[in-house]
């Protein structure tokens, strides 16, 4: 995923899946606050809850997407 792919969750409640440096796989809930490059580091997903760098993300979905599937 890009960073011009990743703006389109911006301001979005989402369900973020994504793997740690040793490959294990976390699943975070937190509104996108921004997704931008960063000099010397990448591409990063900015959130209320944590910055995630978008190489490790796996999936996401809109929480709203994740509620009516859970229903």
């Amino acid at each position: 995923m890009g960073v011009h792919d990743a703006k389109a969750y911006v301001g979005a409640l989402c369900e973020i899946t994504w793997r740690d440096r040793a490959g294990n796989t976390h699943v975070t809930l937190a509104t996108v606050e921004d997704a931008r490059y960063v000099p010397l580091y990448g591409a990063y997903l900015i959130t209320d809850a944590e910055d995630i760098r978008l190489d490790q993300v796996v999936s996401i979905q809109v929480a709203e997407a994740v509620t009516r599937k859970a229903a």
